[in-house]
Order: structure tokens, then C-alpha cells, then sequence
């Protein structure tokens, strides 16, 4: 899944390299932007950003998740511009980024709106920021918690929630409260027999939101 979301988030950026050029910051716009990876776990987004050519901050407000990325990106040496700290998305200092990621994070939030707040807050007027979370569908009830957690007992048992699994269109309310604006949202399809993951489209014909009933991650640009 992390190949497919940074795929998704590099087609975006490279689209708005090709915006005319007072709405850009250059000809090459993700290299050298700054990017900040809210919740960032062990690493692995952050990394592959930084691969981009992008100064990659990774934040996440569990000390241990931040030393296991620290490690782990000691492995390739060419990871330069990529930077780890222990914070919340509100406590962090920094601002004005060029980019704002959180990638599977906004399920396990407390305050969903608050936390969307803080992401445009840490974003530059006409900056990107990306989310990816689970729709609040049965099928994402199935797929991401059952299998999981009491099916295959890969991840322990009351790592999600259902109630507080967010649907798309009520993500897009909520960046639209605080200053932003969704442009693209796209279902995240897995296949565990390949191992692979693959974008779908939101809608296919008449049939409203089948791509995204279960994972989705979604593209969004901060106001000026």
C-alpha cells in the first residue's frame, strides 16, 4: 500500500508542476519542497518521500515509533533530507509546509476535525495535503477489521474502531470548514493473493463511491 499512496501523492504533485508558473514554486515543484508526514510510524512513507528529492520532517507523538524510524532510515545513507520529531500535529512548531501527509492516521483520532484543523494549519496557502483512512462501509468493517484482528490475529484486536472510520464525503466537509478543498479522491484497493495494492476510481459509471468502500486516500489543496 505504501508503493500505491506514494504513487498517488507524486502524480499530484507532478500535476501542479505543470500549473502555470504563478502558481507554482518552480518548473521541478517536488524536489526541494518540504514535506511533513503526520503520524509517520516507522518510517516508511516518510522514506519513500524523501526519495522524491523532497526535505521530509516524519512526526509522531510516540517516542518509540520515532526511534524505530530513526534506525531504520540509518540504513540508507542517502536518506539526507529526511528528519524525525517527537510531536503532535498541533504541538508542532514548524509550519507552512508544502505538503502535509497523514496516511492512516485520522481513524484512531479522539477529534477528528480538530486533527484535520491542525493538518491545514501546518500547510502553506495553496499547499497539498493528503489523507488516507478507511471508509465507514461494511465492507471496510469486513476487510480492515475482522480479517485482520480476528480472522488472521495479525494485528491485535481493538486496533480499529467502525464507529470512527470517516467517509469520504464527510472528510471533504471537514477540509472545507477549515480553509481547504478536495481535488481527487481515489479507492485503495487491496489484493492479498498478489501481495499488491492498486488505486480505483471514486465512481464507476452510476454506481456513486464504489472505489472507495473500504480504503481511500485523498488529495486536497489549502485555500489561498
Amino acid at each position: 500500500m505504501n508503493r500505491t499512496r506514494t504513487q498517488f501523492i507524486r502524480s499530484h504533485l507532478a500535476d501542479l508542476s505543470r500549473l502555470p508558473p504563478k502558481e507554482t514554486l518552480g518548473r521541478d515543484w517536488i524536489r526541494g519542497r518540504r514535506v511533513v508526514d503526520i503520524g509517520c510510524g516507522g518510517g516508511l512513507a516518510s522514506e519513500s518521500l524523501a526519495r522524491l528529492g523532497m526535505h521530509v520532517l516524519g512526526v509522531d507523538a510516540a517516542r518509540e515509533n520515532v526511534e524505530i524510524a530513526r534506525i531504520h532510515a540509518q540504513g540508507d545513507p542517502a536518506l539526507t533530507d529526511l528528519a524525525y520529531v517527537q510531536s503532535t500535529a498541533e504541538q508542532l512548531e514548524e509550519r507552512d509546509f508544502d505538503v502535509v501527509v497523514s496516511l492512516e492516521v485520522i481513524e484512531h483520532v479522539a477529534d477528528p476535525m480538530g486533527f484535520v484543523k491542525s493538518l491545514v494549519d501546518l500547510a502553506k496557502p495553496g499547499a497539498s495535503i493528503f489523507i488516507s483512512t478507511m471508509n465507514r462501509t461494511p465492507l471496510a468493517a469486513f476487510i480492515d477489521v475482522f480479517v485482520p484482528e480476528y480472522l488472521l490475529n495479525v494485528v491485535p484486536r481493538g486496533t480499529h474502531d467502525y464507529r470512527k472510520f470517516i467517509k469520504p464525503e464527510e472528510l471533504s466537509q471537514m477540509l472545507q470548514a477549515v480553509g481547504a478543498e478536495t481535488v481527487d479522491t481515489r479507492g485503495l484497493i487491496l489484493d492479498p493473493i498478489n501481495n499488491q495494492c492498486h488505486l480505483a476510481d471514486r465512481d464507476l459509471g452510476l454506481l456513486r463511491n464504489i472505489g472507495v468502500q473500504a480504503n481511500y486516500i485523498l488529495a486536497a489543496r489549502k485555500k489561498h
